[in-house]
């Protein structure tokens, strides 16, 4: 198994419940694919530079799992029917991010900035 890092960008403007939709179809076509999630970070709704399929806004969700070589193809082919994604990166993830991010969240809850 090899650890993967995947940043989607959906739509902006979408209830929770649809949202938690998205999430779930996600979650299952990792799990179809015999990936394990690691952690899911919520990164909320931000501005984009320039519009991404007519969209000024989208709303950031991250993912770390850990997968087989074959998953990026497998998740790209799922991805790109789906409406609600307008973006996503999957690369292989470093194990030194996964330091810097924690102790960035962990600060962020202490109210500490940096």
């Amino acid at each position: 198994m090899k650890p993967f890092e995947m940043l989607v960008m959906i739509k902006p403007g979408l209830g929770d419940e649809e949202l938690a939709a998205c999430r779930g179809r996600l979650d299952g076509w990792l799990a179809e694919n015999d990936a394990q999630a690691v952690e899911v970070f919520e990164l909320g709704e931000l501005s984009l530079t320039y519009p991404v399929k007519k969209n000024k806004r989208a709303r950031f969700v991250l993912f770390w799992f850990d997968g087989s070589g074959e998953l990026p193809q497998a998740m790209a082919q799922r991805i790109r029917v789906d409406e609600e994604i307008l973006r996503h990166l999957l690369i292989h993830r470093d194990p030194a991010a996964i330091k810097i991010v924690k102790r960035a969240s962990e600060e962020r809850e202490n109210g500490k900035r940096g």
